[in-house]
């Protein structure tokens, strides 16, 4: 019996459609039934995949892979068709198609650009050299990220905008059309790009115009010479004058050019003794250098100052990017000196060093030296009852380039801080005129100092008769404010202080020592200014002494000068003939050092330091050169330099009551110049007899000693010997830790490591043949023109000098039809033609034919 359960059952799934073979859904109802999945290459409209395992299904897929294939290799022809043949040089129309594409883009980029300012200023901000458009575009991005972009957008319009204007007309002033004309020349295209070059570049560029400049003297001196024998001056003259006028071109002065080219204001008979030493400095190409260097960092400067990054707010006085290249020249001269020494024909030796550390160049000595000589002239204005006044004189607002507050200046007209000092000079020069037409005189000391944008301006210390001190205060207040005096406003209150101040200076006040021992110092070492702020700039005038003297050495302005007094010159050698006298025992305190009592006195007055005693010896006070008891002797130099010429150089002093027989000379021997090196410096031992042996240094403990060979035939390693006594060995090389070096051992090992890839390149520099150029610019020259020269004439050819130098360049020239050239033994060849000669010649050739 079976028990049937209780309850109810689940349903039997239902029976297929009749008719269809497929198998009814588990699923309860339609809409979550199994749907086809998602296929992009097929489109909405078709229908579903058919069962693989059907013959339907499977010629479905083999199409749909042949329709794939095909767009595949229409794609793959397309690009090679769009790259190799359907090219712009192929297809013109495709051609014109795409110039007015980018045509129409540029309009709609300058159309934006003229809508959008900021976007325009920051378009030509990225076209500038990186010296130009760094700091400003990190102006720019600090005002973005801390501002927003109004406040830079707004920096963009009116400032960036406004200065890159500005550095336009910097730039057009720069490069005049005689510029632009030499850079159009082979090889001197950098010139167009001079501020933004480095040493190395200037270097390349030097060589390649002293190349160009000795080609031109070739061409030239064989136009003009025509008898290499019996050359006339006027001829040389002549060639110097052309060859002199190519280089101004250049913005450089050429070498004794006021000397020699200005005819008609000539008073003196015209030095031709100077042709020969010019015309060799300006096919040189280390010359070329030194006036391209010096021109490229005076643009760059000038660039700068033009952009406003040379002001209070930025840098003070000088850029920061001379500032930098300023002290890494002054690290590596003073490198220059602690390397090198001065020898003399004795054997005597002076660490360089120490020479010029106890010379003039020691801010210190120079400062204290400016210090006595302003207070001897304090006392002597005492002593004569004159006055001391105190001038300002500073340049119109045309000469500056930026305002107070770091702004453009809209007045300012593109000048150098250079051309400013030529102005406050020929000012200077043109008061002293008027003053001498009115038996008006004066004396004194003048400072010229930078203003915050590196403008100049003067400060004097003048002395004075009191009668006199209205007059020429008068004359130098017209003098100073004659130029745009409308901008100063009516009357003459208060409204020319900007540009002409006078102070009269009182015992109440102080002494005129005082007033000016602040403004050397601050020009010189800044002593005792530490605590003391500049009111123009805001920063201590001990800070920024290193800003000043890099400014007066970039701008070769003359910080101090004395007017009206005797030779400083002729002081300084009088101090040095007494302490070389007093070496020797004569110290003049009991019988005269010189024969003559005038010249005694006034060398006892120098050697005292007393420069109040030291002018009143000399005669005084505004009294002509030719009247002073002591002068400089100066003389040629016995050994000429690189270019030929024979140096002046000082002498030591001489008497012109005298006459020339009472010149005494204060430097004595020839030093020379040579680098410190171990044998440079003598040891002294003493030998078995008790003598001193220069040159031997005993090395009584084993260690290495220096031999007396040139070679040392020693091994590199040695053991004892066998009765134990230790012989010198060469110990391996220490192992540095790099992390404890300081920074003058970095320094040290870095110069270490930059000689010897600079003695490898020049190692390699000689291993390689010369060049053309080099060839032709060596002593040689002259030697191989005369070989090539009796080369020549065995072979009954009839060559110029002008023409043999162009061989030695690698040139061929055309003699009567015929091409030679010349190879680097002095040997004469025939060129041979050119396949493009030859049927030239050819077709010349026929048309002769028929024409017969």
């Amino acid at each position: 019996m079976t028990n049937n359960a209780h309850g109810r059952r689940q349903p039997s799934p239902p029976l297929p459609y009749p008719g269809s073979g497929a198998v009814a859904s588990n699923l309860s109802f339609s809409w979550n039934a199994p749907r086809p999945a998602v296929n992009p290459r097929l489109n909405e409209t078709s229908q579903q995949t058919p069962d693989p395992q059907s013959l339907s299904a499977i010629i479905a897929l083999y199409a749909h892979e042949r329709r794939h294939l095909a767009e595949h290799e229409k794609a793959v022809a397309e690009a090679a068709w769009s790259k190799f043949f359907n090219t712009e040089e192929r297809d013109p129309e495709l051609r014109d198609f795409m110039q007015d594409k980018r045509l129409s883009q540029v309009k709609l980029a300058k159309e934006m650009q003229r809508l959008d300012l900021a976007l325009a200023a920051q378009a030509d901000l990225s076209a500038q050299p990186k010296f130009i458009r760094q700091p400003l575009q990190q102006r720019v991005d600090y005002l973005r990220r801390e501002h927003g972009d109004d406040r830079a957008n707004t920096f963009l319009r009116d400032i960036v905008k406004s200065e890159l204007a500005r550095l336009e007309a910097v730039r057009n002033r720069q490069q005049t059309i005689g510029y632009r004309y030499m850079a159009r020349h082979e090889g001197m295209d950098a010139l167009l790009d001079l501020p933004e070059l480095l040493q190395d570049d200037v270097k390349g560029l030097a060589v390649k115009v002293a190349a160009y400049m000795d080609m031109r003297f070739i061409e030239l001196y064989a136009e003009i010479v025509i008898d290499e024998d019996n050359v006339l001056q006027d001829d040389l003259l002549h060639l110097y004058r052309l060859v002199a006028n190519e280089a101004a071109r250049l913005s450089v002065q050429p070498p004794a050019y006021h000397a020699l080219l200005h005819e008609g204001t000539r008073r003196a008979e015209i030095p031709y003794h100077l042709i020969p030493g010019a015309l060799a400095r300006l096919r040189c190409a280390n010359w070329w250098y030194r006036k391209l260097w010096h021109l490229r960092c005076e643009w760059r400067e000038a660039q700068l100052r033009a952009v406003c990054l040379v002001h209070k707010h930025a840098s003070v006085y000088i850029s920061q990017d001379a500032l930098v290249h300023k002290r890494e020249q002054r690290r590596k001269a003073m490198e220059f000196f602690k390397a090198h020494e001065l020898v003399n024909e004795d054997g005597v030796t002076l660490s360089m060093e120490d020479v010029i550390t106890a010379s003039n160049s020691n801010p210190k000595h120079r400062r204290n030296e400016m210090m006595a000589c302003a207070k001897g002239l304090e006392q002597l204005a005492e002593i004569r009852g004159d006055c001391a006044v105190f001038y300002t004189i500073t340049c119109p607002s045309k000469y500056h380039a930026t305002l107070s507050s770091g702004m453009p200046n809209p007045k300012w007209n593109h000048t150098t801080p250079r051309e400013t000092s030529d102005y406050l000079v020929n000012l200077f020069a043109s008061i002293r005129k008027a003053l001498h037409r009115q038996s008006l005189r004066w004396y004194g000391l003048r400072v010229a100092e930078p203003h915050h944008d590196g403008t100049v301006h003067w400060h004097l210390l003048c002395f004075m008769r009191k009668k006199d001190r209205k007059k020429i205060t008068s004359i130098m207040r017209n003098f100073a404010i004659r130029i745009d005096r409308a901008e100063l406003g009516s009357g003459l209150g208060k409204n020319i202080k900007p540009r002409f101040d006078v102070e009269l200076i009182t015992k109440s006040k102080g002494s005129p020592t005082s007033y000016i021992a602040k403004y050397v110092s601050k020009n010189i070492d800044g002593r005792g200014l530490k605590d003391t702020v500049s009111k123009e700039t805001g920063k201590s005038l001990k800070d920024t002494v290193e800003n000043v003297t890099a400014w007066a050495s970039l701008h070769r302005v003359q910080q101090f000068r004395f007017f009206g007094i005797p030779s400083r010159q002729a002081y300084r050698e009088l101090r040095l003939l007494a302490g070389q006298m007093s070496r020797k025992g004569v110290t003049g305190r009991k019988t005269p050092r010189i024969n003559d009592k005038a010249v005694d006195d006034v060398l006892s007055a120098a050697d005292a330091g007393c420069f109040a005693t030291y002018i009143s010896k000399q005669g005084g006070v505004l009294i002509p050169r030719k009247y002073h008891i002591v002068r400089t002797a100066y003389t040629s130099s016995e050994t000429p330099n690189d270019y030929g010429d024979h140096c002046t150089q000082i002498y030591g002093i001489w008497s012109p009551r005298l006459g020339t027989n009472s010149r005494i000379c204060t430097h004595v021997g020839d030093w020379k110049m040579v680098r410190k090196t171990d044998s440079n410096a003598p040891n002294v031992a003493t030998d078995a007899i008790g003598g001193d042996r220069v040159g031997v240094d005993l090395d009584r403990q084993g260690g290495p000693s220096a031999p007396w060979t040139r070679g040392n035939n020693c091994p590199l390693e040695q053991y004892s010997n066998s009765s134990g006594a230790e012989i010198a060995t060469h110990k391996e090389p220490q192992s540095v830790d790099f992390e404890r070096l300081g920074c003058k051992e970095r320094r040290e090992l870095l110069k270490r490591l930059r000689d010897s890839r600079q003695k490898i390149l020049a190692d390699r520099r000689q291993s390689r043949p010369p060049t053309s150029g080099e060839r032709a610019m060596s002593p040689l020259q002259d030697e191989l023109v005369e070989k090539l020269d009796d080369y020549a004439f065995t072979l009954g050819i009839d060559i110029s000098r002008a023409s043999l130098r162009r061989l030695i360049m690698g040139q061929i020239i055309n003699i009567d039809g015929t091409r030679y050239r010349a190879s680097k033994d002095g040997e004469l060849f025939l060129q041979k033609k050119t396949g493009k000669q030859n049927a030239g010649q050819f077709i010349e050739r026929l048309k002769n034919i028929f024409k017969d």
